[in-house]
């Protein structure tokens, strides 16, 4: 019974960070040292190990139980938040990483732009630094706000509660931008309707200008530090 209970607590628990394929493609070569903030349960961290058998990656995650699972998936988990000048100073030790993840964390944060400034100067000459941000600007938006003039609050996802700041598109590269950093890359995850992965097929069919903000629920951008 208690293996069971114990087996149910960790399906739970990492379900608040799956894996994350849309990460691992832009990866695009093989990173020695990583930096994964917000890590959860350490799923994405199991999945570079797969993918870069010899790198070596550190997770920052601040639910006990949820480090607790990632530390068996990182070389290294450090329990708390990135925005406590503590655990920053214990990540300054362990740099330069030659890669640094932000996957739907920023809007999680009181300050976002002091954080991504104090990452950009952990990285390594060359180095690039990944995030991933929900697009406030999704057609989910405009259907609670305009049509039943309310605004969308939810368990997860693009509106969820306890999220601290929304982005579109011009604020992610703003905010970037702000912590001396320049995109190199775009990558942008689409769905109908948020919550439902078959809406996909066909929010990739409607995926054109003017309309491709509305389907895009997430933006992901590929960073490096200017100069």
């Amino acid at each position: 019974m208690h293996d069971e209970l114990a087996n149910r607590l960790r399906r739970r628990l990492q379900g608040y960070s799956g894996g994350r394929p849309d990460i691992l493609r832009l990866v695009t070569s093989p990173p020695q040292r990583v930096l994964d903030i917000g890590c959860g349960a350490g799923l994405l961290g199991r999945q570079l190990h797969e993918r870069f058998p010899f790198c070596t990656t550190v997770g920052v995650e601040p639910n006990l139980e949820r480090a607790a699972i990632a530390g068996t998936h990182h070389n290294q988990v450090i329990c708390g938040d990135v925005e406590d000048p503590s655990i920053m100073s214990r990540l300054a030790v362990l740099a330069p990483f030659d890669l640094i993840i932000c996957a739907d964390v920023l809007e999680h944060m009181v300050a976002p732009e002091k954080v991504l400034a104090a990452l950009a100067g952990m990285l390594t000459a060359g180095g690039r630094l990944i995030t991933s941000v929900p697009n406030v600007r999704h057609l989910s938006t405009l259907v609670d706000l305009y049509l039943l003039g309310r605004w969308p609050q939810r368990d997860r996802g693009i509106h969820d509660r306890t999220h601290l700041h929304y982005y579109a598109k011009p604020n992610i590269l703003a905010l970037g931008r702000s912590a001396g950093l320049r995109p190199v890359r775009e990558a942008r995850n689409l769905r109908l309707f948020e919550a439902h992965p078959w809406s996909m097929v066909p929010a990739r069919l409607l995926d054109f200008w003017p309309l491709r903000g509305l389907y895009t629920f997430q933006y992901l951008h590929v960073w490096e530090r200017r100069g």
